[in-house]
């Protein structure tokens, strides 16, 4: 069987634009390991499909830089071993733990991989995901991981539609196309009466790169907690409104769902630094 010619930037005709470092670096090392910053961070390879015809790979949860090592450290293992099947213990990567890879399914690929999809003219290439264990080697499906090895990980072998609530579904939901500069996967400010839809948001600001999103009552509420701006944002898409906010700047609430601007006042600034350092998550 004639196997199709590759439509990536590397084999086309295509401007590269933005990718240009990308590119370079496929054509120097085979492929390309990038990070993307969030409330949770990912990073993923391009490059593999071209090269290799191998599926691309991701890894979820874990600083940023370290997870672009491992990847090439998985890329290399790979390479001079032998690509184990999915689900199967695949060592050598992480020191001292097993690792597994998993297909990543389709409906997350909008989502997370828009470089690589830029990468290949479109070309919807396979992707497999490096589950990594907790410290006592636990995988995070099982009963006795931990919930940081749980949450911090996508379940990107489930449908976007089947994986548990928290922030790596309201990305598989909400992105790309998220209107406010910050993932859906970042941490608000707001109240418990807000989350349980007893109490209308009344104002947003956005002070120091973070959003706060309370009440009538401010910061003088005695409930305020954090949780996902995303999981805001399906609750009451009308908060949207304000996702064009400016630094120091605050949204209230008016008459007829019309967002009155203003600055944000100094005492309210120190009053949202203060409630950020003693919130909890929801």
């Amino acid at each position: 069987m004639t196997e199709l010619p590759c439509a990536c930037l590397v084999c086309s005709d295509a401007p590269v634009g933005r990718d240009d470092r990308i590119v370079d670096t496929v054509r120097q090392h085979g492929w390309s390991a990038l990070r993307v910053e969030g409330g949770l961070s990912f990073a993923y390879t391009v490059g593999l499909w071209h090269t290799f015809r191998r599926p691309e790979i991701v890894m979820f949860g874990l600083d940023g830089e370290n997870m672009q090592h491992w990847l090439n450290a998985c890329v290399d293992r790979g390479r001079a071993h032998g690509w184990p099947e999915p689900g199967e213990p695949f060592e050598g990567v992480l020191q001292g733990f097993e690792t597994q890879l998993r297909p990543v399914h389709e409906s997350w690929r909008d989502a997370l991989f828009g470089t690589a999809h830029r990468f290949y003219g479109g070309f919807e290439v396979p992707v497999l995901q490096l589950v990594w264990p907790d410290r006592d080697g636990h995988w995070p499906w099982t009963d006795g991981a931990t919930p940081s090895s749980r949450n911090r990980q996508a379940f990107a072998w489930l449908p976007v539609s089947e994986h548990p609530a928290g922030a790596w579904r309201l990305v598989g939901e909400l992105e790309p196309g998220f209107p406010f500069p910050v993932g859906p996967d970042s941490l608000a400010l707001t109240t418990a009466a807000v989350l349980d839809g007893e109490r209308p948001i009344a104002r947003v600001s956005l002070d120091d790169g973070a959003y706060d999103v309370l009440d009538e009552r401010g910061y003088d509420a005695d409930d305020l907690c954090l949780a996902f701006l995303g999981d805001l944002v399906v609750r009451y898409p009308q908060v949207t409104a304000a996702a064009d906010l400016g630094e120091g700047q605050v949204a209230i609430s008016g008459d007829d769902q019309v967002w009155l601007r203003a600055g944000q006042s100094p005492s309210d600034s120190r009053a949202s630094q203060r409630a950020w350092e003693s919130a909890q998550p929801r």
